[in-house]
This record gives structure tokens, sequence and C-alpha cells, in this order.
């Protein structure tokens, strides 16, 4: 008998309730130093920032034509990332990517900073994994692990909740974000975060609805919950590669190096 979406939405929100990593509460405080942070920049632009709109597209382009709101939900999606065009108030019609770049360059970083870089291998190995799903398995696996997860965050169990509304203003946003208050990135640099912001809500929702509907067997809801298991799996190990290299201490880390030692 085939599980209900129900039950397939509560099996992969408990995989994103694990989505987070003990490293941000130091990432995002206020004694990280701009040079620990560049590597953390570094290394999230080349595993998703810089190419999350191709490999959205990587995904539409195996879509059967049939599979009408799904392929447009991508679309927009693709729009947004790619030409910044939904949240044109904010975003001037610019890509993602490069109002990511933006607010670096805010922060002081050289451009060339954001060319060539050298993946860690911990961040290598959670690029490849989103390479192999979204190149050679099933289309909807490919825009489960894009839209459910990487997209995603812990919070999607909450923007899920049929009343829920966003406490946070764009402005409490901005004032608080810890780039502003730590490190003096201008508001102006920020319209990324105001790009978020105009988006996030109802596009966190039709991303879950749209492909739910199409995990319509039981072999297709394992193999979703199994790519996301394995992709958090992955992600750990990758912010934990950046973790190291940003020379940030944790306790386990200690223990690895005592018993290797």
């Amino acid at each position: 008998m085939a599980k209900s979406n129900g039950s397939l939405q509560e099996r992969l929100l408990s995989v994103m309730d694990q989505k987070h990593h003990w490293g941000w509460s130091q990432i995002t405080g206020e004694k990280i130093t701009k040079q620990q942070l560049l590597s953390h920049f570094q290394q999230e632009f080349e595993v998703y920032v810089r190419d999350f709109p191709l490999l959205l597209a990587r995904v539409m382009g195996r879509v059967p034509a049939h599979r009408s709101q799904l392929i447009r939900d991508l679309a927009e999606n693709i729009y947004e990332e790619q030409t910044g065009g939904l949240s044109a108030e904010f975003s001037k019609n610019k890509s993602h990517p490069d109002l990511f770049l933006k607010m670096m360059k805010g922060l002081g970083y050289p451009e060339k900073a954001f060319t060539k870089i050298s993946l860690l291998p911990t961040s290598l190995a959670y690029r490849s994994y989103i390479d192999l799903v979204t190149l050679t398995m099933d289309w909807r696996l490919g825009a489960v692990l894009l839209t459910i997860f990487v997209e995603g965050s812990i919070e999607d169990r909450a923007r899920l909740e049929k009343n829920y509304k966003n406490t946070k203003t764009l402005e409490q946003k901005l004032k608080n974000h810890s780039l502003h208050k730590h490190h003096g990135l201008k508001v102006s640099d920020m319209d990324l975060v105001r790009s978020h912001h105009a988006v996030e809500g109802a596009h966190r929702k039709s991303a879950w609805e749209s492909v739910l509907q199409e995990l319509n067997s039981p072999e297709l809801e394992d193999q979703a919950t199994e790519v996301l298991r394995n992709a958090l799996d992955l992600w750990l190990l990758f912010r934990d590669g950046v973790c190291l290299e940003m020379g940030l201490q944790h306790p386990e880390f200690e223990r690895l190096a005592k018993i290797q030692g």
C-alpha cells in the first residue's frame, strides 16, 4: 500500500529538522574574523551558489512536458535565481549569484577571491553528490534534492504550518544580520537578503507541494527519503570541513585529533 503524501512529508521534514550545524553560531558570532569567513563564503559559492540556476535547469530539462505545474514552478525559480525577476524591486534584475558577489565586495573581498576556488575534500563530496543526483538519477529525485534540501532549511517545518506568518520584518532582518552587526556590511549591499525575503514564504510551500505530488509510488518515496538523508550526511561533512579550514573549535574535532595522535 502506498504511503500518503502526509507521511512522506513527515519523513522528509524529519531530515530537514536536522539541517543545522554546530558551527553556525560561531560563523554568525561576533568573534569570527573576515579572513575566516572568506573560506566559508568561497566554498559556498563554488559548491552551489554560483551554479544553482544551472542545477535547476538540469532538472527542468528532464521533466516530461505534461508535468506542466512542476515545470512552471522550476521555471519561476530559475527566472528568479538567474535574473532576480520576481524580486526586481530589490534585486535590480541581478541574479542571486551576482547579488552574493555584491555582498562579498561590500565586505571588502577582492573579486579575484571568487575565481578558481579549490574545493575542500568534503565540499567536493557534497557537490559531487548534487551532480550525481541531478545528472544521473530520476528527475523527481533531482527536484527533491534541489528544491527541498538545498534550498530548504531547518525552518521548513514552521513555514509549512497552515497559519505560518513571518514575524521578522525586512528591516529587522537587515538590522540584525550578523554581517551588518559584526562586520560593517552596509544595508545597501544586502540586496540578496531583500530578494530572499521577498520570495521565501510562498516559494517554500509551493516547492513542497509541487514535488510531493510527483512522488507517487512507495519506491519513489523511499528513494527520495534516502536522497535527503544522504544529502544531510554530506552537507554536515561539508560544513565540518569548512569549519576545520576556518580554525573553529569543537569537542568532536579534539576527540578525533586525540585518536589520530
